[in-house]
């Protein structure tokens, strides 16, 4: 005798009638919701990414800016750093601490790189760029 897709399943077994309609019902959508939710900037709600602000992670700036901007991202590391820990200590909008950690983490990698005398555009610019979204919340 053939038994069903659905009488093969460990936690389908048991479940008859209305449950098994519900469940029926609430796996499509969960995976749909599951969708929706993502951190993916590509597929992120407008509320959590403004776009217009960055562009273009690869922009190379000219070489004699390099000084400046690099004074630049160590201050953003800092002002990052400041609200990410200071966090611990009181509360703050999630997405201010999220662009946070994020600036605080990009900036780390730009400022590892001009350590060993790299130029890192995208590591820069993403520094730069989520700096701008951390201060808008």
């Amino acid at each position: 005798m053939r038994e069903g897709i659905l009488g093969r399943l460990k936690f389908a077994t048991g479940m008859s009638g209305p449950a098994l309609l519900i469940w029926g019902a609430a796996m499509p959508l969960s995976v749909w919701a599951g969708d929706a939710v993502s951190a993916d900037l590509a597929v992120a709600t407008s509320d959590y990414y403004r776009g217009g602000v960055c562009y273009n992670f690869n922009l190379r700036h000219p070489e004699e800016l390099h000084s400046e901007i690099s004074v630049r991202v160590r201050d953003y590391f800092e002002e990052a750093n400041t609200v990410v820990v200071s966090a611990q200590h009181s509360s703050i909008v999630q997405l201010r601490f999220d662009w946070a950690l994020e600036t605080r983490d990009w900036c780390g990698v730009a400022i590892g790189y001009m350590k060993d005398a790299v130029w890192d555009d995208e590591a820069v610019n993403r520094c730069l760029c989520f700096r701008e979204y951390m201060r808008e919340y």
